[in-house]
């Protein structure tokens, strides 16, 4: 039985990689940054090792000792409602470097395979592209065998965005005119567990529909009620309100960033997903 260390594990990108590793049987040892999250993993897993590979000096051998594959979905949460201070390039790029140098040195592994973001390098002045870019390059030029997985969205994303919409506050940024299709994460977890015996070094994929953003914040909406109307926000007054955010909350701003950069231009991965997002909000929301 080969064993696959998991980084990213609790995030609902993580959980489904957990599960569809199990049913491969795999034997998964996966991190987790305090003892509470490692009580919440060990009913998935084989093994979790307490440690945040943010901080090096938490990062041992005995991590990658043993391990045949690493699987990595450890990035930044964009969510809105989550309040942790660190940067997009600490967690998604610096993170994720600790553990491949640690792995590099003290490992033997077979493959790394990382999950970065669809079209990243079209928004090389975007802190969350640029920092999966970034280290996705570097992964590619070590001598550890690499898969780099690039959707566009998660269909978990959305869910962050209820609480926004359930106070009325959800709104389109600009004309909303622009497309992407974003992809279930669970059918995300299935390609990166086929990535560790398929020789692809990249692989891109979205869902079977194309929305416009629009679209997307009208369908989170109207799962709270079809009558809900969707507010438009105008660029000139999203702009004139960055540089403040920035000076007020770095962790924020980047997030709102990301936001707007999206929106402006189209995000169409190859269609490789079947799940519709109608039907996942539809069963969670």
């Amino acid at each position: 039985m080969e064993t696959v260390l998991v980084l990213g594990g609790t995030g609902a990108l993580g959980s489904c990689i957990l599960e569809a590793l199990k049913q491969q049987h795999y034997r998964v040892r996966a991190t987790a940054r305090t003892a509470l999250k490692a009580q919440q993993l060990q009913p998935s897993v084989h093994e979790v090792v307490v440690c945040d590979p943010t901080q090096p000096q938490t990062l041992t051998p005995q991590l990658v000792q043993g391990v045949d594959f690493i699987i990595s979905a450890l990035g930044k949460s964009l969510s809105l409602t989550d309040r942790s201070k660190t940067t997009f390039q600490q967690v998604d790029f610096e993170g994720n470097l600790n553990v491949l140098r640690l792995a590099e040195q003290h490992g033997r592994i077979k493959k790394f395979v990382y999950v970065s973001a669809f079209s990243g390098e079209k928004h090389p002045n975007v802190a969350y592209f640029k920092a999966h870019e970034d280290f996705a390059r570097v992964l590619q030029q070590s001598q550890i065998t690499s898969a780099v997985i690039k959707p566009p969205a998660l269909f978990s994303a959305f869910l962050s965005l209820v609480p926004l919409a359930r106070k009325g506050q959800l709104a389109s940024l600009g004309p909303g005119n622009r497309r992407t299709n974003p992809i279930h994460e669970q059918e995300v977890a299935e390609a990166c567990v086929q990535a560790l015996t398929q020789p692809r070094p990249v692989v891109e994929l979205g869902g079977p529909v194309n929305y416009t953003r629009k679209e997307l914040v009208e369908l989170v909406n109207g799962r709270l009620g079809p009558s809900r109307l969707t507010p438009q926000v105008p660029y000139w007054l999203v702009h004139s309100l960055l540089p403040v955010v920035r000076l007020v909350n770095r962790s924020l701003y980047e997030k709102a960033a990301f936001f707007v950069e999206v929106t402006k231009a189209d995000c169409v991965a190859p269609a490789v997903g079947h799940r519709r997002l109608e039907d996942y909000l539809a069963e969670h929301v």
